[in-house]
C-alpha cells in the first residue's frame, strides 16, 4: 500500500519538472451534498430474521454524503494536467458503525512530445464501503481502497495507422475478507495498433498480459486458492461514428487466466459487447447494449462466473438546463468451474435494475439531481433474493 500511496505525490513532482502551464483559471472548487434512502441497505432475503441478524427491525438506512473538492485544470501547446482532490463525508443514520471519511484523488498528464507522438500518464486513489451483495458479514463495515496508476503512448504512423502501448499498476485492499478472495495487486503491460478512419472511427487490437498475486494468501491450502495468477488478453474494439451524434462500439475479447500452483483454478473463454447510441432528435436519445462477461470467482465450488447483461436506457433534454434519464439493466449470472472432482455450483442469479433520475442545472454554478432506482435479485438458491429501492436527492455547487 504504502507504495502506491506516494504515487500521488510522484506524479506531481514528475509533472511539476514539465514546461510552465498557463494560469488562465485552472482551479476549481466544488462542494456537494446528497440524502440517499435505502429500503434494503445489507441486500437480506424477505424472509431474514432481521432482529437477529442485524439487531433492528429494520435493514432501511438514510445516508448523508458531504463532499468538498478542489480541481486543477490547465493546457499549455500540447500538454494537459488536470488533479482532483475529493474529501468524502458518508453519515450512516441508523448502522452508525458504516460511517467513514473518504480521501480520494485522480490526476492525468496528457503528453505529447510532437503531434505524432502522444500519451497519458493518469493515477487515482478511491475509498467505497463494500456492498453487502454477497457479504455474510453485515455487523462490520468493510472499506475498499481502490489504487491505480496508468501510462499509455500512440505513435501515429504515415497514415490512418496508430501504434499504441501501455502498461498498469492496480490494486485493491480490503479491511476484511471478501467472499471471491484475498486482496490483490496486478501489473499489466499491453501493446497493439488502432486503425483511425478519417470520420473519427476506429478499429483496434490489442495484447495485454496481466501478473497478479494475492495478498494474505498463505499456500498451499486446502481449499485450492492459489496466491498467483497470469492472464493473457487479446482484445478487438470497434467504435463506429454513424453521423447525427450517433455511435456504435462493438468489442470481442479472448481470455486465458492460469495459476502456477493450482491448475484447476484457470479458465478460458471469450468476453464480447455491442451498442448504440442513437440520437433520435436535438433532444432524445436512446442507448442499448449486450455484453458477456468471465471474471474470476473463486470460492469452494467455482472459479469464475459469465454474466450475460442487457441494458436500454431513454434521455430526453426538456430544456437546456432540464433532462431526463431512464434506464433499465437485466443480467444473468452462472458461477462455473470447480477447483475439485466434485460439480460446480449451479448457482445462478437474475439481477434487475431500473432506474429513472432528472438533472437541473439551476443555476450556472449549482446542479440538482435525483433518482429513483428499483433493484431485485432472484437466485435458484436458498436466502439469496433481495428487493431493494433507493431514493437520491443531490446537490452540487462549483466555483
Amino acid at each position: 500500500m504504502r507504495s502506491n500511496c506516494l504515487l500521488l505525490p510522484a506524479s506531481l513532482a514528475l509533472l511539476g519538472s514539465a514546461p510552465v502551464f498557463s494560469q488562465q483559471d485552472p482551479l476549481t472548487l466544488s462542494a456537494g451534498y446528497s440524502v440517499q434512502t435505502d429500503s434494503n441497505l445489507f441486500r437480506l432475503p424477505s424472509s431474514a430474521n432481521l432482529q437477529n441478524t442485524i439487531g433492528k427491525s429494520s435493514a432501511a438506512e438514510t445516508i448523508g454524503v458531504t463532499t468538498v473538492g478542489l480541481g486543477f485544470n490547465t493546457r499549455q501547446s500540447l500538454q494537459t494536467l488536470a488533479l482532483n482532490l475529493n474529501l468524502v463525508d458518508y453519515s450512516y443514520q441508523n448502522f452508525s458503525y458504516l460511517s467513514f471519511t473518504a480521501n480520494n484523488y485522480n490526476a492525468a498528464w496528457e503528453w505529447a512530445i510532437t503531434p505524432k507522438v502522444t500519451g497519458k500518464f493518469s493515477t487515482d486513489r478511491k475509498e467505497t464501503l463494500n456492498s453487502f451483495t454477497d457479504s455474510t458479514n453485515v455487523k462490520q463495515r468493510n472499506l475498499r481502497l481502490d489504487t491505480t496508476t496508468r501510462f499509455d503512448a500512440s505513435y501515429a504512423l504515415d497514415g490512418p495507422w496508430r501504434l499504441i502501448a501501455g502498461a498498469s499498476t492496480t490494486r485493491q485492499e480490503n479491511q476484511a475478507g471478501l467472499v471471491t478472495g484475498s486482496d490483490f495487486t496486478t501489473n499489466a503491460v499491453d501493446g497493439g495498433v488502432r486503425y483511425q478512419f478519417a470520420t473519427g472511427s476506429s478499429l483496434s487490437y490489442l495484447m495485454r498480459t496481466n501478473k497478479g498475486s494475492y495478498l494474505n494468501r498463505p499456500v498451499p491450502n486446502t481449499g485450492a486458492f492459489d496466491d498467483q495468477y497470469t492472464q493473457l488478453d487479446n482484445d478487438l474494439r470497434l467504435r463506429w461514428l454513424m453521423g447525427t451524434g450517433s455511435t456504435v462500439n462493438a468489442n470481442l475479447t479472448h481470455i486465458n487466466r492460469t495459476h502456477p500452483r493450482y491448475g484447476q483454478r484457470d479458465y478460458t473463454g471469450f468476453n464480447f459487447g455491442a451498442g448504440i447510441d442513437w440520437a433520435l432528435t436535438g433532444k432524445t436519445s436512446l442507448s442499448t447494449s449486450i455484453s458477456h462477461t468471465l471474471d474470476a470467482y473463486a470460492t469452494s465450488n467455482s472459479n469464475y462466473s459469465s454474466t450475460d447483461k442487457i441494458s436500454v436506457s431513454a434521455g430526453w433534454q426538456i430544456s437546456p438546463k432540464v433532462g431526463l434519464r431512464l434506464k433499465n439493466d437485466w443480467a444473468q449470472r452462472n458461477y462455473l468451474g470447480s477447483p475439485s472432482t466434485t460439480a460446480s455450483s449451479n448457482r445462478q442469479d437474475i439481477t434487475r435494475d431500473a432506474t429513472l433520475s432528472v438533472n437541473w442545472q439551476a443555476h450556472e454554478q449549482l446542479a440538482l439531481s435525483a433518482s429513483l432506482q428499483q433493484s431485485s435479485r432472484g437466485v435458484n438458491q436458498a436466502n439469496l433474493d433481495y428487493d431493494s429501492t433507493m431514493l437520491f436527492f443531490a446537490a452540487q455547487l462549483t466555483y
